[in-house]
């Protein structure tokens, strides 16, 4: 969106990075806040929850004014705090319907269709913007909203978790759920008492190296990935004689213009 708006605008880089910063902070403190969520009511709740979140929030960005990048990054502020939390629940809510055995590879299901989402929205703003202009590929960001219904009449809560909550009969049905099986014909599941105490903050410090690899491996990719993902097409747009397509709900002017730099 930041390519189709950056010339009529006349945004800075200072301007566009804030844009683009509300978007990491957010989803920074939106992986904390859904994630302790998700340990505490459950992962379908937080799951529910954050589609809706990111999903009216992008709905909400339609409603953007001309000018208003303030605005843009307040609620792409929101949009990512539903996104960060997403993360942190849509695999564990599939990988603790699976044995240990398929859960790499239903792990690697799950997360193929971040580039193919990314995909999608760079079809659908080269192909569709001119038709429905940016304001209305926001629009599009509330497709997912109804999807709450049927996650809500589907999907059953994670039996691991219910049994981690002492709720040994409700977890055998979820799990009978997903074998297709009736419930009767599965023992309950064992309940792990040491499961239900929670952790202390420095046992995730037990292996530290573990940790910092981890840290510093997703500090790497995150950066590398989002920052040319985020800033490659409006970057394009600065070059002469490459403007965008100008979607109808962009001003006539030139789409291309200068930043100023802070």
């Amino acid at each position: 969106m930041l390519a189709f708006i950056v010339g009529p605008w006349q945004l800075s880089f200072g301007q566009s990075a804030i844009i683009l910063l509300s978007s990491g902070i957010a989803a920074i403190l939106g992986a904390v806040v859904w994630g302790r969520l998700a340990d505490r009511i459950g992962r379908r709740k937080v799951f529910i929850g954050t589609v809706l979140n990111f999903s009216l929030a992008t709905g909400v960005l339609a409603f953007t004014p001309d000018h208003g990048w303030i605005f843009l990054t307040v609620f792409r502020f929101f949009v990512e705090f539903g996104v960060g939390g997403l993360y942190c629940v849509d695999l564990p809510l599939v990988q603790e319907f699976v044995p240990a055995s398929k859960r790499g590879f239903v792990g690697g299901l799950v997360t193929a269709f971040i580039p193919l989402g990314v995909m999608l929205g760079s079809v659908l703003g080269a192909f569709l913007a001119p038709v429905i202009g940016w304001r209305g590929l926001f629009a599009c960001g509330l497709v997912p909203a109804p999807l709450c219904l049927l996650i809500r009449a589907w999907v059953p809560v994670s039996p691991r978790w219910l049994a981690r909550m002492g709720r040994p009969e409700e977890a055998r049905r979820s799990l009978a759920w997903a074998l297709q099986v009736a419930p009767e014909t599965l023992p309950l599941p064992r309940v792990d008492q040491e499961a239900t105490e929670p952790m202390r903050w420095v046992e995730l410090f037990k292996d530290p190296r573990s940790l910092l690899v981890s840290w510093l491996s997703n500090l790497g990719m995150q950066t590398t990935g989002y920052g040319v993902i985020l800033w490659a097409p409006t970057l394009f747009v600065l070059q002469p004689g490459s403007p965008p397509r100008a979607p109808r709900s962009c001003s006539s002017s030139s789409a291309s213009p200068a930043l100023s730099a802070d």
